[in-house]
């Protein structure tokens, strides 16, 4: 009876161990990214803004891109009018619209900044709203902004 015992603890205790070991290694921590948004204001007769992300982790993070743009962005006019298609022009500054996606390893307290300009966008309110597109980005959430065209 007692052999029988101490192989079922030492069973237990073996599955344990193991249980913890495998769980230990295949754990990753969980992304900790920062996301921000700055208007920068009226730049040259455009509207800057600047989009980050931030390592704020313990581990290098790496974020996947599927296509060239490296985030969504929308912009809402609040003031319920029609914008025809086609009148706002984005500019994105720090993107090469030519590269197909990447991946991209953020060291932890690294950041990445992404500068967006404006331009042709009618007097009114408005607001942005942009998110990172990396593949299963759940991180960072997303940021809007209001901001008035005189």
């Amino acid at each position: 009876m007692k052999k029988i015992f101490i192989i079922v603890m030492g069973l237990l205790f073996t599955g344990f161990a193991f249980i913890v070991f495998f769980n230990g290694i295949q754990k990753q921590e969980d992304l900790k990214i920062l996301s921000e948004l700055e208007d920068k204001g009226d730049v040259n007769g455009k509207r800057e803004f600047l989009f980050s992300l931030t390592n704020v982790g313990e581990n290098s993070a790496e974020l996947g891109f599927l296509t060239w743009l490296e985030y969504n962005v929308a912009i809402d006019n609040l003031d319920n009018k029609d914008i025809p298609s086609g009148e706002i022009i984005l500019e994105h500054i720090d993107l090469n619209e030519n590269d197909e996606g990447r991946l991209l390893e953020l060291e932890p307290n690294q950041k990445i900044e992404y500068r967006l300009l404006i331009s042709n966008i009618p007097k009114g309110n408005y607001e942005i709203t942009i998110s990172s597109a990396a593949d299963a980005a759940d991180f960072g959430g997303i940021n809007k902004q209001e901001f008035t065209v005189n």
